[in-house]
């Protein structure tokens, strides 16, 4: 496959689905931009928040002002309905704990935990210190009062290709805690968007998906032998997704493995 034919593919897939989408597809090997369609678009983030927010704590343990050995008790009033982890009642965590569960089961009482520990100052002020123009912390997750009073958490597809070049990279924080970082990406258990359709054993991926109704995102980086990408899609609005995001989840499924086709053909 060209490259011209795999750019004609994505922007047929783009333009046929009732939903607004940003793309963006970056080689590490070849240092440039292969696809890139709507990247700067500042997005509702759902879930890929948390990225962010673990790379927040980690700043905070390469500063030693934290450890991930430390305990943080988990008050019942963080407790969420929808946690698959934290059913058992009050206890002590520790924080790599807490880290591991927000992102490899996106938990979100692990998340609130932490936004609460760290606090939303701090996780802003790190963002900030990345760079990043879009990405925002303003909620807890699950706070529908909050979004009614017009807070809510927002990336773009541009700031999370920052964040995962920063950590393959090794440049935002030391080599051993980005790649502490990446080993706990690369655990994620939700393979319902960009690696749907992909079943090679020769491909991982450090990656971070979330989703909400009407929308449904999937980024970070994929590695395949001898060669690395970013692959970060974010679906919003998608009015017509009315089966629990699998519109907008087989979207980001086929457009991962045309990008996959690419590399793999060519």
């Amino acid at each position: 496959m060209k490259n011209s034919e795999l750019r004609d593919y994505a922007e047929n897939e783009i333009k046929d689905i009732n939903a607004k989408v940003s793309l963006l597809v970056y080689d590490f090997n070849d240092k440039k931009t292969l696809l890139s369609f709507q990247a700067e678009r500042k997005v509702v983030s759902a879930s890929t928040i948390k990225t962010p927010i673990l790379l927040a704590a980690l700043d905070l343990v390469q500063s030693e002002k934290l450890k991930t050995e430390q305990k943080i008790p988990v008050p019942a009033k963080e407790i969420l309905d929808d946690t698959q982890v934290f059913d058992r009642g009050v206890r002590e965590y520790t924080l790599e704990e807490l880290l591991t569960w927000m992102i490899i089961n996106s938990d979100n009482t692990a998340t609130n935990v932490l936004i609460e520990f760290l606090g939303m100052d701090t996780v802003n002020a790190y963002c900030r210190k990345l760079g990043l123009k879009s990405t925002v912390l303003e909620r807890k997750m699950l706070d529908w009062d909050a979004i009614e009073q017009g807070r809510n958490n927002y990336t773009s597809a541009e700031d999370q290709l920052a964040v995962f070049s920063g950590l393959y990279r090794s440049s935002i924080l030391t080599p051993e805690l980005c790649a502490y970082a990446l080993g706990i990406l690369k655990r994620q258990r939700d393979f319902s968007s960009a690696l749907r359709y992909i079943a090679d054993e020769n491909l991982s991926a450090a990656h971070k998906t979330g989703g909400l109704d009407y929308l449904n995102h999937d980024a970070g980086i994929f590695y395949l032998p001898g060669r690395d990408y970013y692959f970060g899609c974010f679906v919003t609005d998608a009015m017509d997704d009315t089966e629990k995001n699998e519109i907008s989840k087989k979207l980001i499924g086929r457009l991962s493995r045309a990008v996959y086709n690419y590399y793999k053909e060519g």
